[in-house]
């Protein structure tokens, strides 16, 4: 059920037609940018499938209308939907209609992530339930341990912040988001999504787990905060619960640089005694471990790490401090200063301790979010008025190209 290719015409705007229900008695009109779709549904299937469907088809909704080019006697309904994938949407409808024959024998991770939202949005999980069991094996190895080890990656070395976005939001299966994509980043949060809406148990706690561990913020440091967005579509109660534990883990791993800092600096700027654990009147321990400290959290690119760290994941923050190496710092003669190794041993090891319990993982269970599904993105279904009734004819409209069957041998009275 590949979606049609449409030349991009300037001075039309195409139609794809997809013949679902040879008796049709509803039209249901994706709008799009550059094409629209026309689905020829049973408003009967709609009705039991979806609740939100069947308000939408209740001849006493507002939002139905006869069709423009149909004859009063047929009664053929017409529903505008927005901001849907075309080929997610033909797939759930096919499934309304019992049309197994339409359904791809591979869907993989994006059919399977678009499917979700048009369930989600339409509150017609079950629909798809089965059809994901059966295509379980699509998504079978997102349930392993070591699937997910290839999204945690360090290189223990500075990486530069990205200049622009990566993600692509195209519909192929090549662009970096399939099951085995690059974008790491994108594959967790549609796993994450998936196993939500299909209550996919053995999938849903490595999903959140690795989200939230190498989710970034900021594409750079110095972005506003309004730019920073958490895991898309997710219910209110579930998105909160992440992005609060995010936010949880950073503070405390910038907390423990931070204090790292504050407490070998007492010796060199307030002068009082310093923190050698060999001799109390010691300040070369402090002198270099602080020295070195910062020559290397400014190496890393992290420092201060406060502003730095919404540029970075989780993993990322927390591997560069637990990779930091003390050095030596030069003293006015230009000798090699180091600090005691008890020192020096006590002052990582402390630091990497904390790093650690910072980003320990948490239990997450699926029902605990399951039970309160907070409030859904807003839906939008209606066509606002814009000056025109919404079933005048779009102007340069009768570019069309037929999906499913022929609709010449169906219709003697198409445009």
């Amino acid at each position: 059920m590949a979606t049609s290719s449409l030349e991009d015409l300037s001075w039309a705007k195409a139609t794809t037609r997809y013949s679902i229900d040879k008796n049709y008695n509803c039209e249901v009109k994706l709008k799009g940018l550059s094409n629209d779709h026309v689905y020829r549904v049973s408003d009967a299937a709609l009705r039991l499938a979806s609740p939100v469907l069947a308000k939408m088809v209740d001849p006493k909704s507002p939002w139905t209308k006869k069709a423009s080019n149909s004859l009063p006697s047929q009664g053929v309904l017409t529903i505008t939907l927005h901001d849907d994938n075309p080929e997610a949407l033909a797939l759930l409808f096919d499934l309304m209609h019992f049309q197994k024959q339409n359904i791809p024998k591979h869907l993989g991770l994006k059919r399977i992530f678009y499917l979700a939202l048009v369930c989600d949005k339409y509150d017609c999980v079950d629909v798809a339930r089965s059809l994901i069991h059966e295509f379980a094996a699509d998504l079978k190895e997102a349930e392993t341990n070591d699937f997910w080890m290839s999204f945690y990656t360090y290189t223990y070395r500075l990486q530069p912040e990205r200049t622009g976005n990566n993600t692509n939001t195209g519909d192929g299966e090549d662009d970096g988001v399939g099951l085995h994509g690059n974008d790491k980043s994108a594959i967790a949060n549609m796993l994450l999504y998936v196993s939500f809406v299909f209550s996919l148990e053995g999938i849903f706690p490595k999903a959140y787990n690795a989200y939230l561990m190498i989710w970034q913020p900021k594409e750079r440091s110095d972005e506003s905060d309004e730019v920073v967005s958490g895991p898309i579509y997710l219910p209110g109660k579930l998105y909160q619960h992440f992005m609060a534990e995010w936010e949880e883990k950073r503070t405390a791993i910038v907390n423990a640089v931070n204090d790292r800092i504050r407490e070998y600096t007492y010796g060199l700027v307030y002068s009082k005694q310093g923190r050698c654990g060999r001799n109390s009147n010691c300040t070369l321990c402090d002198i270099s471990l602080y020295g070195s400290f910062i020559r290397r959290l400014h190496y890393l690119g992290i420092f201060p790490i406060q502003e730095k760290s919404d540029a970075l994941s989780l993993y990322e923050l927390s591997n560069r401090v637990k990779s930091i190496q003390i050095g030596h710092y030069w003293n006015h003669d230009r000798t090699a200063v180091y600090p005691h190794n008890s020192c020096l041993g006590s002052f990582m090891s402390s630091l990497q301790h904390r790093v650690g319990l910072a980003i320990k993982k948490r239990e997450v269970r699926l029902a605990d979010f399951k039970a309160q599904r907070g409030v859904k993105r807003k839906l939008w279904v209606l066509e606002f008025q814009d000056g025109r009734e919404d079933n005048e004819k779009d102007e340069g409209e009768d570019t069309e190209q037929d999906e499913h069957t022929t609709e010449d041998s169906l219709d003697g009275d198409e445009d």
